[in-house]
């Protein structure tokens, strides 16, 4: 039931941060939007920068999912590095959520700071995940995260 409730409110909340982007996003407009009191927010999210993270987490699991199904097959690494950037990039340029994000991060306000910090230790570990998966050594991953960090 709390899973539904979460990832209900995460779809709801995504039109409000297509149209006001992240710094102009307002508690007042989330509850509202999301018809849930602030004790209900407040005991789901902690706070509007929680359920951003929330928000951008799930999409870039979805990204993540994606980039999995097409590098299954590939062994050659720097193949396989060109697709993840390449994938990355593209999911990136048609979500309009995590395009938002990565376009504007960089005039964040200092009261980002921790959503940008959990934003890239959840990427980090998502690609993490998906590499592990498809049965790469540690090595190997962390020459795919020193590369693939190293664009972002």
């Amino acid at each position: 039931e709390d899973n539904g409730f979460i990832i209900k409110a995460i779809e709801d909340l995504k039109p409000i941060l297509i149209n006001n982007g992240f710094q102009n996003l307002k508690l007042e407009t989330i509850l509202v939007s999301l018809n849930i009191s602030k004790t209900k927010f407040f005991r789901y999210f902690g706070s509007i920068i929680g359920i951003m993270e929330l928000t951008v987490y799930h999409e870039l699991s979805a990204c993540y999912r994606s980039i999995a199904l097409k590098i299954r097959q590939q062994r050659n690494k720097e193949e396989v590095l060109h697709m993840i950037m390449a994938q990355r990039k593209k999911f990136i340029d048609n979500n309009a959520i995590l395009h938002i994000y990565y376009a504007t991060k960089k005039s964040f306000t200092r009261r980002f700071e921790p959503l940008k910090k959990a934003v890239r230790q959840n990427e980090g570990d998502l690609l993490h995940g998906m590499l592990e998966q498809n049965l790469y050594s540690e090595v190997d991953i962390a020459f795919f995260k020193k590369s693939i960090t190293q664009e972002v």
